[in-house]
């Protein structure tokens, strides 16, 4: 696989898929960042290395049209001299010149193409990685965010079902119990205090019953 590929296929997997399957999300998130920006960086390279080959090409070009214009005035000159033998092979290297030129003008054409395309191709992949940098940051304050409140949450049920509380609730149970208890004996005395004083007041009035009744029947002739 190419690194334009490489790169390409990394700055555009799901950033969430790779939090959810790893175990520390924002080490593998800066992870994910920086091995991106070292694959850019190398494919930056590439880019210069064929803006550097258009140039080379552009001198080799350059080069060829001297040497076809310095075979014409050496076949000129042989003319000149009625050389026509030297003015042949003059003429047959100015063509030999200017087939490499036309070459050299193709692969020129193509390696101004390719150059335009890798570096339109660099600044889209620079702007995923910036969008991906901004996503990153994004996501790891949710993260965190999302890891203290389930820490909080899991703290929370732990301190809920913890034995000291289940102790707490069971003395208050037992105090509601003792409560209870010594309410039932405070009324249990209070109940035997009452009735200690009905009895007395039954018999104070069975006595004036008995009083009452010896007096009608010494009234009647009856004692």
């Amino acid at each position: 696989m190419g690194l334009f590929q490489r790169l390409k296929d990394l700055l555009e997997a799901n950033i969430s898929d790779l939090i959810n399957k790893a175990e520390d999300p924002e080490k593998m998130l800066n992870l994910y960042i920086e091995r991106a920006a070292e694959e850019l960086k190398e494919f930056n390279i590439q880019v210069n290395r064929s803006v550097a080959d258009e140039l080379l090409l552009r001198q080799k070009i350059e080069a060829a049209q001297k040497e076809a214009q310095s075979w014409i005035a050496q076949a000129k000159v042989a003319i000149q001299q009625n050389r026509d033998d030297l003015a042949r092979i003059a003429l047959d290297r100015k063509q030999t010149a200017e087939k490499t030129l036309e070459d050299l003008r193709l692969q020129q054409a193509d390696q101004q193409k390719a150059v335009e395309e890798l570096r339109a191709n660099y600044r889209i992949l620079e702007e995923k990685l910036n969008k991906a940098r901004t996503e990153k940051d994004s996501l790891v304050m949710r993260q965190r965010r999302a890891k203290a409140l389930k820490q909080a949450g899991e703290a929370v049920k732990e301190i809920s079902s913890s034995s000291a509380l289940g102790d707490l609730d069971r003395m208050k149970d037992k105090v509601d119990r003792l409560e209870a208890e010594a309410k039932a004996t405070s009324l249990s005395l209070t109940n035997s205090v009452e009735d200690e004083f009905d009895k007395l007041k039954k018999d104070a009035q069975g006595a004036a019953v008995d009083d009452e009744l010896a007096r009608l029947k010494a009234e009647l002739g009856k004692g």
